[in-house]
């Protein structure tokens, strides 16, 4: 386990894992979210390849409904 703070807040997290992986253990369940590592976003098509080191910064931002 590694502690990343996700969000402002910290966490306990399987290591070696890349931003789906997250996502995925983290609970999220909506697709569409916008991802940064350490204050850099993170395309969609690098979360494959983009694996969370112990002390990473993670921003996950979900989509917001409004009118």
């Amino acid at each position: 386990m590694i502690k990343v703070s996700v969000n402002g807040e910290i966490k306990e997290i399987s290591e070696d894992l890349n931003v789906n992986e997250l996502i995925d253990e983290l609970g999220y369940t909506t697709k569409g979210f916008a991802v940064a590592v350490n204050t850099t976003f993170v395309a969609i098509n690098a979360y494959e390849k983009t694996v969370i080191k112990e002390n990473d910064k993670i921003d996950i931002l979900a989509p917001v409904q409004g009118g």
